[in-house]
């Protein structure tokens, strides 16, 4: 690949965005709060209504390995697993819209989980790569799939941990829950200029570690704060959560579990799937009929089971980064 063909493609944006020194002008490089300590970039990429906030680890001459969060994440949550992956291979890892340092969807909207899809599909062509490789969890594991499995062609490889496909909700229970769900949207829309509640940062971490039924170990709470924080404004002691409180009522719709067949065999590029043992998610009947349809319809699909919660990668990165360096290899994908 042509050199500098990452940063170039920012030069190349559309006219109607901001001016590619506006973008560069918001790049700089500092040390993670790692042991190794690998340098980093923050990057914004303009989008209609703001930008997409990104943290690139590695060569920034070269196409990289798309890394995406789950949901209420963001891109902190790779950094004790990117280190010791992009010594050979950069690795972009992107706040999706409403979480990290990412602008929010203008008011009166709520997000899609197919926006994200399209979300790859965007940065596919604003970075004009000819493929994209794809590093991911849970929420962005599944919009992942759904990119590969849309188009087939333009996926190098896939590595998804803990999820594959959204997990096969009971409908009445669903259903139930919706006029609850929907008024709590109403309220989020009303109060989007509101400063949320704010707390001492050890309690925020405590809740916030509570809020993922401890799948966040306490000690890592903090690569996800970094982003997902900022100081109030009436108490500069406290801090509160910082992605758009409309993210929590997302509206996960069930999809035909037809449909998602039909996904399914659609994929085709390498595929490696990390599975939690101690996370509950992806253990239902449906999500094991779907991997187990990948392996029949795909020779280059692999999964592993680790010991870990449902953010293994982030509490206990050294089980999966061999894993990933052995898959890649396996597929002549350098890193």
């Amino acid at each position: 690949m042509a050199q500098g063909i990452f940063f170039r493609a920012i030069f190349n944006c559309n006219k109607n965005f901001r001016k590619p020194a506006a973008i560069l002008a918001n790049i700089h490089t500092h040390n993670i709060h790692t042991n190794t300590e690998v340098p980093t970039k923050e990057i914004q990429i303009p989008i209609q209504y703001g930008h997409i906030a990104a943290k690139l680890w590695g060569n920034d001459q070269e196409r990289p390995i798309l890394a995406l969060h789950g949901w209420q994440d963001n891109a902190g949550t790779w950094d004790t697993l990117a280190p010791m992956l992009c010594q050979n291979r950069s690795i972009l890892a992107i706040d999706f819209p409403g979480h990290g340092h990412s602008s929010w969807i203008p008011p009166g909207m709520h997000y899609y989980t197919w926006e994200l899809p399209r979300f790859i599909l965007f940065l596919k062509n604003f970075f004009n790569w000819d493929k994209v490789s794809i590093l991911s969890h849970s929420m962005g594991s599944i919009a992942s799939l759904r990119f590969a499995s849309v188009f087939p062609d333009d996926v190098d490889c896939y590595i998804a941990i803990d999820s594959l496909v959204a997990d096969d909700f009971n409908l009445d229970h669903v259903v139930e829950r919706l006029p609850s769900i929907l008024n709590k949207i109403e309220l989020e829309q009303s109060r989007l200029n509101d400063e949320p509640p704010s707390y001492p940062i050890e309690e925020l971490h405590k809740m916030w570690h509570l809020g993922t039924r401890k799948s966040v170990a306490l000690e890592s709470v903090k690569y996800l704060s970094q982003r997902g924080t900022k100081p109030s404004t009436k108490d500069p002691n406290k801090y509160y959560f910082s992605r758009d409180s409309r993210l929590k009522h997302t509206l996960f719709q069930p999809e035909n579990k037809k449909f998602v067949e039909a996904l399914v065999q659609r994929l085709k590029c390498p595929t490696l799937y990390i599975k939690g043992i101690d996370s509950p998610f992806a253990s239902d009947e449906f999500s094991i009929e779907m991997r187990e349809l990948i392996e029949k319809n795909n020779p280059d699909y692999e999964i592993h089971f680790v010991p870990g919660t449902h953010h293994v990668h982030l509490n206990n990165p050294e089980r999966l980064a061999p894993l990933i360096m052995q898959f890649m290899k396996k597929h002549n994908l350098r890193i």
